[in-house]
């Protein structure tokens, strides 16, 4: 009640003002008032009130009665008139503004308010039932199907645009028509006619449906096969006071149905087509596998083979490896004491021949502990021995080991770390072996600066790695060489003379060993400019928590 607006149009303030305190005492918002005709309806355009209190008999050029039609046709709201008098012509003049109650001064509270509630209801119900007839037209119009409705004695009441094009009558001309002669309809097989199926649903009062085969004759008596239901219209009551006929055109849907026969038709056709195909593929498919079968066996005969030959190679590595190193081992120490000059002095000639008699002999045992280590590595003979290892000891030993190798080329080897030493736990002869062949490789491939080793420990959210970095100065990779860089017995030579010794099995091989170790290498490099190699190892949850 509090948010009804009601606008009092009254000519006489003492009266407009006594209303407006009678509406405010029964709880209405404090109503809006106006003083003659013209002012009501711009008032009421303005603030477009629930109700319009009106008194018929106002002064000036527009009445009430005038009033409250140009209200009712901008705004659409419910008028009530109040009058103490008015002659027959004025109340005949009102009553064709169709208002929603008379109030007769003097009144009442409790008659103003009912007149006012009564109003409101009867608004409120007329306005649901337009949007309803509104919402109904409107469906039955834009529906994809024909529609047409009927009263309870079968005289047509609607027709949709659909259902005009269907049977060739117009809405205007079917109206009141009997639907039979409107909608006309036939067997397609036997022609005769067939009972219009709004006479069953006003006899038995359910949904009742056409059968197959049906056709419409519209009015220039074309044949239109037909699918269609009808349904009853019930009251409040239910009673039957109508009938709902709904249709389409199934003219496309019969074609379909005939071009899917014909497809099934060439379906089963074909499928037997297939069919003997399929057997003959069949006997072709069952020698492939008897075939297979044959190859399969040899295969494994191939695989006990390769597999006898794979024991034999371990076996003659194992063998050879101390056959092979020993020899060399003596070599490398005789040539160290001649070169000692221990037995005696030596022609610089001879110095020179011993000297190169020393490299290629360690250049020989360099090669055969990388190849006797790849073979255990590819074999999976290697045995780890995780322990916790001390990186900073580690590195101390890679930069005695090749401090002097990367002095005599006039290079500083430096190890670039701070803080508290790292602990991590993995096996430090494949460590160190790793560390070596980076550091040694960044020594081979700079001629000039520094080669620089960083050690560090990240910790993220997951996961938690030691990191050991090689940067040089040398002269990089080209990018089309990166691809060639960890594979076996490659050696990277961007000017391709060849100058730099190797097996080219020392990536590949510290590759292999960093994966055994749960790990990786990753590297970054400009040609001309130097290059990075990262050796990541990824820590264990109980590996830190033991720390």
């Amino acid at each position: 009640m509090t948010d009804t607006k009601i606008l009092i149009v009254e000519d006489q303030g003492i009266e407009a003002l006594d209303i407006q305190h009678r509406l405010s005492n029964l709880g209405y918002r404090t109503p809006e008032i106006a003083f003659s005709g013209e002012e009501a309806v711009k008032k009421a355009q303005e603030t477009c009130p629930d109700l319009v209190l009106m008194d018929i008999m106002l002064g000036g050029e527009m009445d009430g009665v005038m009033a409250a039609r140009q209200i009712q046709a901008c705004c659409g709201i419910p008028v009530i008139y109040l009058t103490a008098n008015a002659n027959e012509d004025t109340i005949q003049r009102a009553k064709m503004t169709h208002p929603y109650g008379y109030i007769v001064k003097p009144f009442k509270e409790r008659e103003l308010y009912i007149a006012i509630d009564m109003a409101l209801y009867k608004h409120r119900m007329e306005k649901k039932l337009r949007e309803s007839e509104e919402w109904f037209a409107i469906t039955l119009k834009s529906i994809g199907d024909a529609a047409i409705a009927t009263d309870k004695n079968g005289l047509i009441t609607f027709m949709n645009v659909i259902a005009e094009d269907l049977t060739g009558w117009k809405m205007e001309d079917a109206r009141n028509k009997k639907l039979t002669d409107i909608f006309r309809i036939i067997n397609k097989d036997t022609r005769k006619t067939v009972e219009n199926p709004a006479a069953r649903v006003m006899l038995e009062g359910t949904v009742v449906g056409l059968a197959n085969h049906t056709l419409l004759i519209s009015k220039d008596g074309t044949e239109i096969p037909i699918d269609d239901s009808a349904a009853p219209i019930k009251d409040e009551r239910g009673n039957i006071i109508g009938v709902i006929l709904v249709f389409r055109d199934v003219t496309e849907r019969e074609q379909a149905e005939a071009e899917l026969y014909r497809a099934y038709d060439e379906l089963e056709r074909r499928v037997a087509e297939r069919t003997a195909d399929l057997e003959a593929t069949n006997r072709q498919l069952k020698q492939e596998i008897e075939q297979r079968k044959l190859a399969e066996e040899r295969l494994q005969e191939k695989n006990i083979e390769l597999e006898n030959a794979n024991m034999a190679k371990d076996r003659f590595l194992a063998n050879m490896s101390h056959e092979l190193r020993t020899p060399l081992n003596a070599i490398i120490g005789f040539t160290g004491s001649l070169l000692m000059k221990l037995p005696g002095p030596l022609t610089a000639e001879q110095e020179s021949q011993l000297r190169n008699i020393s490299i290629s002999s360690k250049h020989l045992l360099l090669l055969i502990n990388d190849i006797l280590d790849l073979a255990k590595i590819e074999s999976g003979k290697v045995e780890l021995n995780p322990e916790p290892v001390s990186c900073r000891s580690v590195l101390k030993e890679i930069t005695d080991t090749l401090g002097n190798i990367a002095d005599g080329k006039g290079l500083k080897l430096i190890c670039d770390f701070t803080g508290q030493d790292v602990i991590v736990h993995t096996d430090r002869r494949a460590l160190s072996q790793i560390l070596l062949n980076l550091v040694s490789n960044a020594i081979k491939f700079t001629e000039k600066g520094e080669i620089r080793i960083k050690l560090g420990r990240f910790c993220d959210s997951s996961s938690r790695r030691v990191e050991f970095s090689v940067t040089d100065t040398g002269i990089g990779i080209k990018s089309e060489d990166k691809i060639k860089l960890f594979q076996a017995f490659t050696q990277v030579d961007p000017f391709g003379f060849h100058r730099h010794e190797g097996t080219g099995l020392g990536l590949h091989l510290s590759k292999k060993l960093s994966e055994l170790l749960g790990g990786h290498i990753i590297f970054q490099s400009e040609f001309g400019k130097g290059s990075i190699f990262t050796l990541v190892i990824n820590e264990k949850r109980n590996e830190q928590e033991g720390e």
